[in-house]
């Protein structure tokens, strides 16, 4: 609580961000990227939200109490006074390479391309099962033309798991996801970083 207010009262700006699927390791090298440029703070939703509304009691009117609506999901803060683009861009920079599980909500379309397996002929029938035609060439199996094995947004399949994992593919990149920004008591989309001046 003491952190989170400290951090209030001391910057101006800070990033409201989506930690899903990101692991402790990627975020120990963010927070060292960041390090003397931004403050990161993760907590539990209920925890932060209680301590804004502790802190809006001595600070009624505080803009601060725009962003409670918005707290949804695996969130945190990552708190500055410098450059939010460049800040913005120092965490989306950091990604890592990840399978695809059963049942995830894809972040990207995953395409297989036209061309040789390293899989023998005798898993051909895992293809036919998936509709993917292949012959066999040289004693190994290939694809003849692109497959959308997944496509953004929608479920993963079992069996395209299964595929990914026969051919060592991990299709995913986690980062950190702005959601929202906070900028001297205003609060907009990230998208609105985007834009270029001639844009605006």
């Amino acid at each position: 609580f003491g952190k989170l207010t400290e951090c209030i009262q001391t910057y101006s700006k800070l990033f409201l961000v989506q930690v899903d699927n990101v692991g402790s390791n990627q975020m120990q090298k963010i927070r060292g990227g960041l390090r003397g440029k931004a403050e990161v703070l993760m907590g539990k939703n209920t925890m932060i939200r209680k301590c804004i509304r502790d802190f809006m009691v001595d600070n009624e009117g505080h803009p601060i109490e725009q962003l409670l609506p918005i707290m949804k999901g695996n969130i945190g803060f990552v708190f500055t006074n410098g450059d939010l683009a460049a800040i913005r861009k120092s965490l989306q920079a950091e990604k890592t390479s990840a399978a695809a599980k059963v049942g995830q909500f894809a972040p990207d379309n995953v395409n297989i391309p036209a061309g040789m397996t390293p899989l023998d002929p005798g898993q051909t029938s895992f293809f036919q099962a998936m509709n993917i035609a292949t012959k066999i060439t040289k004693g190994a199996i290939e694809i003849i033309s692109d497959v959308r094995l997944v496509t953004k947004g929608e479920r993963v399949s079992s069996s395209a798991v299964g595929l990914l994992s026969k051919l060592a593919m991990k299709p995913f990149f986690f980062s950190i996801i702005v959601v929202a920004v906070y900028d001297d008591g205003d609060v907009y989309e990230a998208s609105a970083l985007d834009l270029t001046p001639t844009e605006l």
